[in-house]
């Protein structure tokens, strides 16, 4: 729906689309050992993760969705480097997924599996994920330890203690849009040199914005 409503405006063309590929088992591999990749082929495991009856669990074919979700975001990262602009992903951002477990629809970490292909591909850079779902990114910030290249800045509504892993900031339910605002660019100007961003939206926090 989204990607139509884009397209519909003009917002985006066709020659901007990219198909997705599966992430291979050898990307993956870098973030997610051998075991948590073989654990989560099992309907009760992402039952448990998705928060449904494991009846309702198709595995083939959502480890498929995931593989293409994590692929993407690898393309993109590459794409962006290459082309030295913005990409967007629209699946993706599984930020509650470590490198040995799930949780919270989260089963495997796109963006941890992204930082380590571009590294693989020898950039160097400074990343910086910015992170501004309601919930913070424990999975990510597990992910990325032993990076010390890679920073994350993370602006929710829940306070986690993740050892100091993390630049978060945590807004009241409610807050309006200047203070949502300041606490944005007071993280932006904590963040220092950025050479390859990600960015996850997670909920439009606006008020008052349509979307």
């Amino acid at each position: 729906m989204v990607l139509t409503y884009l397209l519909d405006l003009g917002y985006l063309h066709q020659r901007d689309l990219r198909r997705p590929r599966r992430a291979r088992l050898e990307e993956l591999e870098r973030v997610h050992p051998g075991a948590h990749l073989e654990a989560v082929m099992n309907a009760a495991e992402l039952a448990r993760v998705f928060a449904v009856d494991v009846s309702e669990v198709p595995v083939d074919a959502l480890m498929h969705t995931l593989r293409l979700a994590v692929g993407a975001t690898i393309e993109a990262a590459r794409e962006a480097l290459r082309a030295g602009g913005p990409t967007l992903n629209l699946l993706g951002g599984f930020h509650h997924a470590g490198p040995e477990n799930s949780g919270g629809f989260s089963v495997l970490n796109d963006i941890a599996v992204a930082i380590a292909a571009v590294r693989a591909d020898g950039f160097t850079g400074r990343v910086v994920v910015f992170d501004f779902d309601a919930h913070p990114p424990d999975g990510t910030a597990t992910a990325l330890i032993g990076d010390d290249n890679a920073h994350i800045v993370s602006i929710s509504g829940v306070a986690w203690d993740l050892d100091g892993q993390v630049d978060e900031t945590v807004v009241a339910a409610g807050c309006d849009d200047a203070t949502y605002l300041r606490a944005l660019h007071a993280a932006l100007g904590r963040c220092g040199q950025v050479d390859l961003a990600f960015v996850l939206a997670g909920g439009d926090v606006l008020a008052g914005d349509h979307f």
